[in-house]
């Protein structure tokens, strides 16, 4: 629905630009053929004006006009040679004229324009020009003219589409992540959810059958939990306001970071019978953001334990390799196809083994996590043989 109406909203843009861009080029075309036509005919009466002026008789003037004379008290009109008799009949008519100009018409829609003037030795002269090549260069204009506007209209639906497109694409990218983050806040909070869920349940029953005394370190895992809960959320809005940029430069134990996610998550995976473990090898240090860092290790433990049967095992174990700080989370579960590899950390994807969620969205996430903090995650398994999931990240700088 909101990409129809983006869809819909960026063709409106389209054509109202577009149509505002060729209704202002309409208006130019227009001008430019009514002052080119008025300059043309400004011209043609310019020229005209010169030909009485110079003219001594009329057998020999400029190519398509023609004159006419009527001496000082003379009733004969003489006219060029070449002239039509209807055009003989308009120059006869214009010497009896008061001096002027005006456009007449010789005969089979032939047009003229006819200029009267009166010389001082009392002659009355004529000159008629065909308006034929004038009406030709100004039909000429008119097609150059609808040319270009065709050509600035087709540009402006170019432009006009480019510009729709910049200005639906954060429209579109906003959507977006709006969208992405309501999966994410979604996905995200699930697990926290169900772990104070399972937690709370033992609570209650234990409450029923021991003393308050003896329930102190489950409440206070009840507290850490809702900690966690609230560090997720706000990690959440975080990620939304500002997805690029770099994770706050504070030194992160991962070590601890893996202990605190197992204790975290024990309690749910004795509820659905998985054996859920740490290992660790001293401190491991890295530089980046906890909340994030956490975030990321629980989604990797929570797809293990998704993918793992009843009287399974899950292992996280945190280690140095090489040059990177290696977080790695085991399981002995259905296992996975090498070839689904390449597609496991898409948004939304699940496969098709695995009585739980098929590397969704928590993979997705815990890729940006590690790729925000210059990491990586690799993947090894084979069906029916378990996963191994490995976050990869630098460590600490030695001081």
């Amino acid at each position: 629905m909101d990409k129809t109406r983006l869809v819909q909203a960026r063709r409106r843009s389209v054509a109202q630009t577009a149509g505002a861009i060729g209704a202002v080029l309409l208006l130019v075309g227009a001008l430019m053929f009514v002052l080119s036509s008025r300059q043309e005919s400004r011209a043609l009466n310019t020229e005209l004006d010169q030909v009485l002026t110079m003219a001594e008789d009329t057998d020999d003037p400029p190519p398509g006009e023609f004159l006419a004379r009527r001496a000082a008290g003379s009733e004969t009109v003489e006219v060029t040679g070449s002239a039509s008799p209807e055009l003989v009949r308009v120059l006869g008519d214009a010497v009896e004229r008061q001096p002027g100009r005006f456009d007449a018409d010789a005969g089979d829609d032939h047009r003229v324009r006819v200029l009267v003037a009166r010389r001082a030795d009392g002659s009355r002269w004529a000159v008629a020009a065909d308006l034929a090549p004038l009406r030709q260069r100004q039909g000429q204009l008119g097609i150059a003219l609808l040319v270009a506007e065709l050509a600035g209209l087709g540009g402006a639906l170019v432009a006009a589409t480019l510009l729709a497109r910049r200005a639906v694409a954060p429209l579109a990218s906003a959507l977006t992540l709006q969208r992405r983050f309501v999966a994410d806040a979604s996905h995200e909070l699930r697990t926290p959810l169900t772990v104070l869920h399972t937690r709370a349940q033992l609570l209650a029953r234990r409450s029923r059958t021991q003393p308050a005394a003896q329930l102190t370190d489950q409440l206070d895992q009840l507290v850490a939990d809702t900690r966690s809960l609230g560090d997720v959320v706000e990690d959440l809005l975080v990620s939304a306001a500002s997805e690029h940029q770099p994770p706050p430069a504070t030194v992160v134990d991962l070590a601890e970071v893996a202990r605190e996610v197992v204790a975290s998550m024990e309690a749910y995976a004795r509820e659905v019978k998985v054996e859920l473990r740490v290992e660790t090898y001293g401190e491991a240090p890295i530089h980046g953001a906890r909340t994030a860092l956490r975030r990321a290790v629980t989604a990797l433990v929570d797809n293990a334990i998704g993918h793992v049967t009843a009287g399974g095992h899950v292992t996280v174990a945190v280690r140095r390799r090489a040059d990177r700080v290696a977080v790695e989370v085991d399981d002995d579960g259905v296992g996975l196809d090498p070839a689904e590899a390449d597609g496991l950390f898409d948004r939304f994807t699940h496969g098709d083994a695995g009585p739980g969620r098929r590397f969704g969205l928590g993979l997705a996430l815990a890729q940006q996590v590690a790729r925000a903090h210059h990491g990586s995650i690799e993947v090894a398994g084979a069906p029916g043989q378990g996963a191994t999931f490995t976050l990869l990240l630098p460590p600490r700088p030695s001081v």
